[in-house]
């Protein structure tokens, strides 16, 4: 079975706003985000379980009150345990609303690595080196709490027809906190019909593609290659799943959003020169130095993240620096720093080309803004 609707899931106990906070891979270049949002949440909250990216060199000095904070979750009965599919509904402050079921999939049927032809496929290149952290972290503590979002070409809406026509009773309803909008989840018991879209879908994408495919990884490709690992490594009866956040690609309320380079340098005119001096092609794309200037880069998108992700790894590996992943024009005018605007992926081109050419590089695109990425909001016994 490819997803299990009907698998425990523990729900947090009272007002989700006091429970829920934004992916941990969000905000990488903003440490005032995550320490403002640690003075509003209370004990025992989601913060207390993840570990932002932002402070992943403290990853050591930290694992010891994650693993204090999830028992202590679990022995004072923070969760409610229940049993099915929740139907979620995200209202972000960006005006939009966007669907999901959360629900466990196989991991036997998901695969990361270029060429895979599971049903469930990565649609970014996945880093490996960015795995053993979250294993530290997965490894230390009993549950998982998801951001993961699997995209499926539902373009009949089979799996969210099934969900909005199911009895379903709400189990969490609040405002986020950190600009995130509304969450309303809402469990589904009877989840027959549920099963029966997913098979829909599969049969469906044979014949559109010529090959079965369920869904792709649309954010969160890194959490759930951890759970891949570290059920390879160490299968128990739990861990041979893992909890996402199921979305049509078709649902009006997602939108993608290119993700931007941010590059620390020492020198940022340098840095430009070099650009212009390695980097070539029929497009142009603008650098923030931080005044804007406008470079050529490779007309087909793809090859243009391709070049660009390669030069600035290059660059940094000779001269120093780093390179961080924003969102937004504005995130790139910082001193100190060159920013680089490019141009994402459409979502109505993510299903071909990862089915002709395989992953995209990294970061290539951004499910929406920043606050708009998955809040972890249920969690899941993984041991």
């Amino acid at each position: 079975m490819t997803v299990d609707f009907n698998g425990e899931i523990l729900i947090p106990h009272g007002d989700i706003g006091d429970f829920a906070v934004v992916a941990c891979d969000q905000f990488t270049a903003e440490p005032e985000y995550w320490n403002d949002l640690a003075t509003q949440m209370p004990p025992l909250s989601a913060l207390d379980v993840i570990l932002p990216e932002c402070f992943l060199s403290q990853a050591d000095a930290r694992l010891q009150s994650v693993r204090r904070a999830c028992a202590s979750m679990l022995e004072n009965g923070r969760f409610d345990a229940v049993r099915g599919a929740v139907y979620v509904t995200r209202r972000t402050a960006y005006g939009r609303t966007r669907h999901g079921v959360v629900a466990s999939v196989d991991l036997n049927d998901y695969d990361y690595k270029q060429g895979a032809k599971t049903l469930i496929r990565a649609s970014e290149r996945t880093i490996e080196s960015r795995i053993p952290p979250r294993v530290a972290i997965r490894n230390a503590i009993d549950i998982e709490l998801p951001h993961i979002l699997l995209l499926v070409d539902d373009k009949d809406d089979m799996l969210m027809r099934a969900c909005r026509a199911a009895k379903k009773r709400i189990v969490y309803d609040g405002e986020l906190k950190g600009n995130g909008g509304r969450l309303t989840g809402e469990l589904i018991e009877d989840t027959v019909e549920l099963d029966k879209a997913v098979q829909s879908i599969i049969r469906a994408s044979e014949k559109k593609f010529g090959e079965k495919l369920f869904a792709l990884v649309g954010d969160g490709n890194h959490s759930l290659a951890t759970a891949k690992y570290c059920n390879v490594s160490c299968a128990t009866p739990l861990n041979g799943m893992a909890l996402v956040e199921i979305v049509n690609i078709y649902d009006d309320g997602l939108v993608f959003e290119p993700i931007h380079r941010l590059v620390q340098t020492a020198d940022p005119k340098g840095f430009v020169n070099a650009f212009a001096d390695e980097i070539g092609g029929d497009a142009t794309a603008l650098l923030y130095a931080p005044e804007p200037v406008e470079l050529a880069v490779p007309n087909d998108k793809v090859k243009a993240i391709t070049d660009i992700d390669a030069f600035c790894e290059a660059y940094v590996a000779r001269n120093g620096g780093y390179v961080d992943y924003v969102h937004g024009d504005e995130a790139l005018k910082r001193s100190g720093h060159v920013g680089i605007s490019l141009c994402g992926i459409r979502k109505d081109e993510l299903f071909d080309h990862v089915i002709k050419n395989g992953v995209l590089p990294k970061k290539t695109f951004s499910l929406g803004e920043a606050e708009e990425k998955r809040y972890y909001a249920e969690a899941r016994r993984i041991k």
